[in-house]
């Protein structure tokens, strides 16, 4: 299980670029990396906190989810959970947070990410949603020969970002089973290449078992011009509770193409989703992987399962 070594022994430095692996500070989701990362339309629950805000109110759910993530070639950590409330009133919310680290024996970078997100359909066919992010970072600037020290580091315990921006989204539903969706994220001027400004477009499909999507990320703040990221996924849920899905994923900014995949288990009370997405035309290929359990709350008492937002 190399993709989830997660052990603190020392090795060798991450063995992609920076920018590869860290991705924008983006939490990594199963579905979403399952899908080659087009989640903006579809992606409702928990993964609405971290993808599309306006997600959140799509359906009534009640929900707690913990995810873990790696990739042994960068070198990248992710721990975290999250909680979706759409069920008990109008107003939808949701709250999520992660702790990542990226490459601890070289550029050693770590990061805390807070979310907090609301959500409100306009109508049936019309939902608004933002989303206020805390972002704390901290790196290990430079290390001397003889190790870290205030004169080769600085004051490597102070953080190179500490501050506040937030994400703004809508989803429209055209027809049945049609979604349109629209996202900014790091919509404050000031986080760069950290909290790098971005717009996203996608359009997603779902009929019965069956579900596709399609977006396009335009980053605005990594690269020296904006540069694009291209994503579509597939997912069919087999005898209703084993989605299967597949992806694709082009990234103008480290030229990667990348496929995934992935599989869970959704029963009435859980669900365990693994995601998995690997390179296969990059200088520098990686691999990354993701689990998720989620838990549904019936505040009704009822037996019926609330919609899982898969």
């Amino acid at each position: 299980m190399g993709i989830f070594a997660f052990g603190t022994a020392h090795a060798d430095p991450s063995k992609t670029t920076v920018e590869q692996g860290f991705e924008g500070g983006e939490v990594q989701h199963p579905r979403g990396v399952a899908m080659g990362g087009a989640q903006a339309a579809l992606g409702q629950s928990t993964a609405a906190i971290w993808l599309n805000p306006a997600n959140l109110a799509l359906a009534r759910v009640y929900h707690f989810e913990g995810i873990a993530a790696g990739g042994l070639e960068a070198r990248r950590q992710q721990y975290g959970g999250a909680i979706a409330d759409s069920s008990t009133s109008r107003i939808a919310g949701g709250f999520g947070g992660t702790y990542s680290m990226l490459d601890p024996d070289g550029i050693h970078r770590s990061w805390t990410d807070l979310r907090l997100s609301v959500a409100y359909p306009l109508s049936d066919r019309v939902s608004v949603g933002a989303t206020g992010r805390y972002l704390r970072l901290q790196q290990g600037v430079n290390a001397g020969p003889l190790g870290t020290s205030q004169t080769s580091a600085g004051t490597p315990g102070d953080p190179i970002y500490n501050g506040f921006t937030w994400d703004a989204g809508v989803t429209v539903i055209p027809t049945q089973g049609l979604y349109v969706a629209a996202v900014g994220r790091n919509l404050t001027p000031n986080g760069g290449t950290l909290a790098p400004l971005s717009a996203v477009g996608a359009v997603g499909y779902t009929a019965g078992a069956f579900t596709v999507e399609a977006d396009a990320n335009a980053d605005f703040s990594t690269y020296a011009e904006a540069r694009g990221r291209y994503m579509v996924g597939g997912e069919y849920l087999l005898i209703d509770k084993v989605p299967l899905r597949l992806g694709y994923r082009y990234d103008d900014g480290t030229k990667t193409h990348a496929l995934s995949g992935g599989v869970g288990y959704v029963d009435r009370k859980w669900s365990a989703e693994l995601g998995i997405r690997r390179d296969v035309s990059s200088d520098h290929p990686a691999t990354l992987g993701v689990l998720g359990l989620r838990f549904f709350y019936d505040q009704t008492g009822s037996d019926e399962m609330s919609d899982p937002g898969l």
